[in-house]
């Protein structure tokens, strides 16, 4: 059975990629990709011209507008059903339309199935900001402006070709209409699936201001016109407090204890520059290759924010920190457990720490890898000093950086630029708490590290933590340094 997938596209440079690799990596291969572009002028169509997959079907349609370009992938199509993957979103996991087909395997008598969708904060694939599910929908809701989400439905062809297709002079509530026909007046049979199928980006037209808000409440209102049924705009008001649940009403860990992000079969050089790489467990540590591997904390997304850090194509990340729930779904792994479960592969035959390392962190060191455990003090003062030192690395050793972020980070990428192979992780101060050189961090204050640490050098600290605060906090909300970076799970 073949599914056609419909994407409509209108200068997406920034978020198409995710959508094409979304279905790409479906594990269902029977499905074609129809791609209708608007005239984009932002990099869209050179996106869209290198898209591998051999199912896709492009067309270039200026000044269709949204429910035009939809009709005409409709009527390109091939598919027996046909879903909608907006340009903006992507599916809840790589097995999204496989559990679909089984579905419509079980179902031979339905038409169209409904189900939920997860709206999700630009870039930060996790951090879940609405929820809209399709469980208790009735034909009669229609009534009272309340429809299943359309991103989540999937539909037999010869349902459209057999009722109509969207109404084009319709902005934004084409689906709304779309869907009164289908199941006020035609009474057609549809299906509730409880899951997420969709994750879509927050603010997409129908959501973006009170304006948009007024035309889709105009054009609800107008579809009962057209369709000769009853209403009236007190009814249709009715319908915000739901929107409003959808705002607070939801179980974010159980939403995304299914979600998978796709795999990166396309541009995946893009992802590579463009992406902070989080490691899900410690084996995955990418020691086959050149690479960083530093802590994503506080303090380096404060850092970031403040542009004195950046993604790297080599740098990647364990989750060393509870502002990283802010972005992405994965638990926090301190430095010093990193240390000690980390397996170093037979062919580093020596460690090289870079700043300060004490002799019984040395010996901690040699007796856990037993490997030779060399040592480079680096001088006191900004990172331009520190730079200067002349350091070579080599592919068979492991480097362990002891400064503090942003410096040790500066130091690394520095590094990598004046070596052809190295293995670097910035492992801070977790060497001396990993030995038990500096007292161990309570379990009970695993996630508030930085608060334990503040007994030690008080002053010093609690400037730093206020400093990356007050930087992650402007970046995030202000200068949405964010907004163009993707948290990627690894595993």
């Amino acid at each position: 059975m073949k599914i056609s997938v419909i994407t409509v596209s209108l200068n997406s440079a920034q978020t198409i990629r995710d959508t094409l690799n979304s279905v790409f990596s479906q594990t269902y291969k029977n499905i074609e990709h129809i791609i209708v572009d608007g005239g984009s002028k932002d990099g869209t169509l050179s996106i869209l011209k290198n898209y591998t997959n051999k199912r896709k079907k492009i067309f270039i349609k200026k000044n269709y507008g949204i429910y035009k370009s939809i009709n005409f992938a409709i009527k390109e199509s091939s598919g027996k059903f046909i879903c909608i993957l907006n340009s903006d979103d992507i599916f809840q996991s790589n097995k999204i339309i496989e559990n679909l087909v089984n579905e419509i395997s079980k179902n031979k008598n339905i038409e169209i199935f409904l189900g939920n969708v997860a709206y999700f904060d630009n870039s930060d694939y996790y951090n879940i900001t609405r929820f809209y599910s399709a469980v208790g929908f009735k034909g009669w809701k229609m009534k009272f402006g309340l429809m299943p989400p359309h991103p989540a439905s999937l539909i037999k062809k010869n349902i459209y070709m057999k009722y109509g297709l969207y109404k084009e002079n319709f902005k934004i509530a084409a689906d709304f209409e779309l869907f009164l026909r289908l199941f006020l007046i035609e009474k057609i049979k549809f299906k509730i699936i409880n899951s997420t199928i969709v994750r879509m980006r927050s603010g997409g037209i129908s959501g973006k201001n009170f304006k948009s808000y007024w035309i889709s409440t105009i054009e609800i209102l107008k579809s009962f016109q057209i369709n000769n049924l009853k209403t009236n705009i007190l009814f249709i008001i009715m319908r915000i407090p739901a929107k409003i649940n959808q705002l607070f009403i939801y179980n974010k860990n159980k939403i995304n204890k299914s979600f998978r992000l796709f795999k990166l079969l396309y541009e995946n050089e893009y992802y590579q520059k463009n992406s902070f790489k989080i490691l899900d467990k410690t084996e995955d540590v990418p020691f086959h290759k050149n690479f960083i591997l530093s802590g994503m904390n506080l303090a380096f997304l404060g850092y970031f924010a403040n542009k004195e850090l950046s993604t790297e194509k080599i740098l990647f990340h364990w989750p060393d920190g509870i502002w990283l729930k802010k972005h992405i779904d994965i638990e926090k792994i301190p430095g010093r457990e990193l240390l000690k479960n980390l397996e170093i592969p037979k062919q580093i035959n020596k460690i090289l720490v870079l700043g300060n390392l004490s002799e019984y962190s040395k010996k901690f060191l040699e007796k856990k890898f037993k490997l030779k455990v060399l040592n480079h003090k680096l001088p006191f003062g900004p990172i331009n000093k520190i730079i200067k030192s002349k350091i070579k690395l080599s592919d068979n050793t492991l480097t362990l950086i002891t400064l503090p972020t942003p410096k040790q980070e500066k130091l690394a990428i520095h590094l990598s630029k004046k070596n052809s192979k190295y293995k670097i992780i910035c492992i801070g101060a977790s060497v001396a708490i990993a030995s038990g050189e500096e007292k161990q961090v309570p379990n009970i204050l695993k996630n508030y590290e930085f608060l334990w640490r503040l007994k030690n050098d008080f002053f010093r600290r609690s400037k730093r933590i206020i400093e990356t605060f007050y930087y992650y906090l402007k970046g995030k909300y202000i200068n949405k340094a964010f907004h163009k970076t993707r948290f990627i799970k690894i595993d």
